[in-house]
């Protein structure tokens, strides 16, 4: 499988705070770092509109992106690993990544998505809880799953789909600590007591 990774160039920023903060004001990006493998963290300026639409993609934190520092060629594999944003302009003002080898597993969080309608809500009148938006998985970078999908339309009233149901590709494997957890339950219509 030809794994696609999102290029983007990087400019490494000088480490006084100040002066750093006004350089990359001044160039319209944003100070992030990137921290992990066995290296130390080296401080990077980036374009904030790139990791914007890049959090907002399918796979979102999970995408893997290609680092080029500008001027040299040198370019790692990271993630994102936290952002910071303006609570008043609601803009991206830092970015934290993680570095990553494309040979070694990961663990993320991916969102669980659910398509249909549960017989139990459609034909019983039950109400469907999602108890779980997102599960922990451990893979390969290349084999991290944009998303979970659950069928609901099979499931009646007192149904439920619990973690160890769920089903992955190969080479993935859910990390949570309750197998037995439910990620979605129907359950039953709630009758009101007449006054």
């Amino acid at each position: 499988m030809s794994q696609q990774f999102i290029e983007i160039e990087v400019e490494q920023r000088p480490e006084v705070r100040k002066k750093g903060r006004q350089w990359t004001a001044s160039k319209g990006l944003v100070p992030g770092i990137v921290y992990g493998g066995g290296k130390e963290p080296v401080p990077i300026a980036v374009d904030p509109r790139k990791i914007i639409q890049i959090l907002r993609s399918e796979k979102g934190r999970n995408t893997i992106l290609l680092f080029s520092l500008k001027g040299t060629k040198a370019q790692r594999h990271v993630m994102v690993k936290e952002i910071q944003i303006n609570p008043v302009t609601n803009e991206l003002i830092h970015a934290d990544f993680t570095r990553i080898m494309m040979d070694q597993k990961v663990k993320v969080r991916v969102p669980v998505v659910c398509e249909g309608t549960a017989c139990g809500v459609k034909t019983e009148g039950g109400l469907l809880d999602v108890i779980m938006r997102e599960v922990q998985v451990e893979c390969l970078p290349a084999d991290i799953p944009d998303r979970i999908t659950i069928d609901l339309t099979p499931l009646k009233v007192g149904d439920s789909i619990k973690v160890s149901q769920l089903t992955f590709k190969e080479g993935v494997r859910v990390i949570e600590n309750d197998l037995n957890q439910p990620v979605v339950v129907v359950a039953a219509p709630r009758i009101e007591a007449a006054p």
